[in-house]
């Protein structure tokens, strides 16, 4: 049976509207979310990330490198930039809001969850539509890979593949995202609880990351970083 979000990803959500509180970021974005999860304890996925350089100070001084818009509207500007048009006149005064346009109807957070970060996210820096996106990502792959909980990793598996604006991060702080993506597969692979389980999610697995990656576009209206990444990370 799931289980839902283990405390550990709860606790990371928690330092992430911390970290934009304290940046005093207009947007609690993806690049906050991977903050907090380089700030997680010693011994568990922070070390992963560690050692590739993605710690908190490098993530950090990303994320304030990426502000006002967020590290996803930095990785817009790097996209448009060379086709001549500069996002930040074109947003003008609306400026991070315009970026955060309301999601499509597409569930985004888990129904028991919902309502209690609502009232979080009220009081603090709101959660932007990339890190929502990628939350709604790793939750979809917790599931995908027939998980029992929904955990930290997932969360970390989901930015680094999928989130262009982690990926502007990685590549600011120096970080080899493909290498840090393979060592974060490698150190949480799909269970193995039995030959059925793992049949199963060899033959469901284009149809999950179909999914995983039509969602993710869809409400972002970006294109995904490393989508040929997923089927691995789901079947093992």
């Amino acid at each position: 049976m799931f289980r839902g979000d283990h405390p550990d990803l709860d606790r990371a959500l928690g330092r992430a509207f911390a970290l934009a509180l304290d940046l005093r970021h207009p947007r609690t974005g993806s690049e906050h979310l991977l903050a907090a999860l380089a700030e997680g304890p010693r011994g568990t996925l922070a070390d992963v990330l560690a050692r590739h350089g993605a710690t908190p100070a490098a993530i950090r001084d990303a994320a304030r490198l990426a502000a006002p818009l967020g590290a996803g509207g930095a990785a817009d500007r790097f996209v448009l930039a060379p086709l001549g048009v500069d996002l930040d006149r074109l947003l003008g005064d609306r400026g991070a809001p315009a970026l955060d346009r309301p999601a499509r109807r597409e569930p985004l957070l888990p129904l028991g969850a919902a309502k209690a970060r609502r009232r979080r996210a009220a009081l603090t820096p709101p959660l932007g539509l990339d890190a929502r996106a990628s939350y709604a990502a790793s939750l979809r792959l917790a599931l995908a890979r027939r998980e029992r909980e929904h955990r930290p990793e997932h969360l970390a598996l989901a930015l680094t593949a999928l989130d262009p604006g982690v990926a502007w991060v990685l590549e600011t702080a120096g970080v080899g995202r493909a290498a840090l993506l393979a060592d974060l597969a490698s150190t949480y692979p799909p269970p193995r609880r039995n030959a059925l389980l793992a049949a199963e999610r060899r033959l469901g697995h284009r149809v999950r990351r179909r999914d995983l990656v039509r969602r993710y576009q869809r409400t972002t209206g970006r294109a995904v970083t490393s989508a040929d990444a997923l089927p691995a990370l789901i079947r093992g």
